[in-house]
């Protein structure tokens, strides 16, 4: 099997780019993400959505400074594994297990900032993100999307900007 390293390093970049921007929205505002994608199609752009209407430019310029901010500061991301009935589990963000889930849970942290339940492939180190460049919103359904990339998407944003 060959795994497609650029492929992947970018899934990696967009899906720890998502926890990371999850987790500073939530504790800045208190604004919770009920799903994301990852947008593998032409434009790339990725979102989160968020159970808000509204989000303002100074909002998103202020989760976009602290997101890059956390970037600079090389934070790590590590993986671990907690059994399900672990007290450990009431701090992670979750939207829970199903009532027939049997086996560990692997949670994600986020050194300082979050620990979250998730099976994806992520960074080892925030850094490796490189850069969180937030896009626009959108107003679907009562809630808001949130557009997004990270890593060598914003560069090849860059590119096609000039």
């Amino acid at each position: 099997m060959n795994v497609d390293w650029i492929r992947r390093f970018d899934h990696m970049q967009q899906h720890s780019g998502q926890h990371l921007i999850t987790a500073i929205t939530d504790d800045m505002y208190g604004y919770k993400t009920t799903s994301w994608n990852l947008a593998i199609g032409q434009e790339h752009k990725c979102h989160i959505e968020l159970n808000t209407k509204t989000l303002t430019h100074q909002q998103i310029q202020a989760i976009e400074d602290r997101c890059n901010e956390c970037i600079r500061q090389h934070l790590s991301m590590t993986p671990r594994w907690l059994e399900p009935d672990s007290e450990e589990l009431e701090d992670v963000r979750s939207r829970g297990l199903p009532d027939d889930f049997v086996g560990r849970v692997r949670v994600v942290d986020i050194e300082g900032i979050e620990s979250n339940m998730c099976c994806g492939t992520h960074v080892k180190n925030l850094s490796d993100i490189q850069c969180v460049k937030l896009l626009h919103t959108e107003l679907k359904k009562g809630m808001t999307l949130l557009y997004f990339i990270t890593g060598d998407r914003v560069l090849q944003y860059l590119q096609r900007c000039t």
